[in-house]
């Protein structure tokens, strides 16, 4: 049984304070921003604190029922990241889903990670299936009905289409 709590202490995190405003969890370096009701506890984020955190440029931990829970947020220029995981949105966080006048406190990492570059490019879009140009609609028309037209201004609408004065090029083929 001794085995088992010493495996448990070794995955908890080490928290050190170096100022009243500058602490370190597992060597990683963060910012007191805010401690509300003095929501900070050393030894309960000791107990709590995961890994998973560490890619998040500020983690919120907030008391509900004598228990911390953590959740992380990012930067607001970040485009990696979502509308709810923006620090703008900490207080529709502590609005909506803490407990009222709860205690809580925010770190800001000190050294965050950089931004992924924002691909502006618009998503590729799968090519359309072209018909040849020469080939015939697709009707079918019975051998007596061949007089009949199913849409008689379809060949006008096409002889006006091929007299515009915009030149209709593939993809890929470079402006001349």
């Amino acid at each position: 049984m001794q085995e088992i709590d010493d495996n448990t202490a070794s995955k908890q995190a080490k928290v050190t304070i170096l100022t009243d405003e500058i602490i370190t969890i597992n060597k990683k370096k963060y910012r007191l921003v805010e401690n509300h009701e003095n929501g900070f506890d050393e030894e309960k984020i000791e107990e709590r604190f995961n890994t998973v955190l560490d890619k998040f440029d500020y983690v919120v931990g907030d008391w509900g029922y004598d228990q911390l829970r953590f959740k992380g947020f990012y930067d607001d220029q970040r485009p990696e990241s979502g509308i709810d995981n923006k620090i703008s949105h900490l207080e529709d966080y502590l609005i909506e889903y803490c407990n009222f006048g709860c205690s809580y406190f925010v770190l800001e990492k000190e050294n965050k990670s950089p931004f992924k570059k924002h691909n502006s490019k618009k998503p590729s879009r799968r090519p359309r299936k072209k018909r040849p140009t020469n080939a015939a609609p697709h009707h079918n028309h019975n051998s007596n009905n061949t007089n009949k037209n199913p849409h008689p201004n379809a060949s006008n609408k096409r002889k006006r289409a091929s007299t515009s004065k915009f030149k209709i090029r593939k993809i890929g083929e470079n402006s001349k």
